[in-house]
């Protein structure tokens, strides 16, 4: 998963701590989940999406807007 213009801390992967580890891309295998804390401190539009381009094909991929 990579979020655009933003790093995050990664809290947990396949429910597991992970605090304070600082990322912007991580990759996650199948049916895994991850949670991430980060500070919307970028206003505008941000691109969150999955690197593996067939994901993104079938539109694994978000573009959010905040103020």
């Amino acid at each position: 998963m990579h979020l655009h213009r933003h790093s995050f801390e990664l809290s947990k992967v396949a429910g597991k701590p992970t605090s304070g580890i600082a990322k912007d891309v991580v990759m996650l295998g199948g049916y895994q989940e991850m949670e991430v804390d980060f500070v919307a401190d970028n206003p505008g539009r941000t691109l969150f999406h999955c690197h593996q381009q067939l994901h993104m094909d079938f539109g694994f991929m978000a573009l959010f807007d905040y103020a």
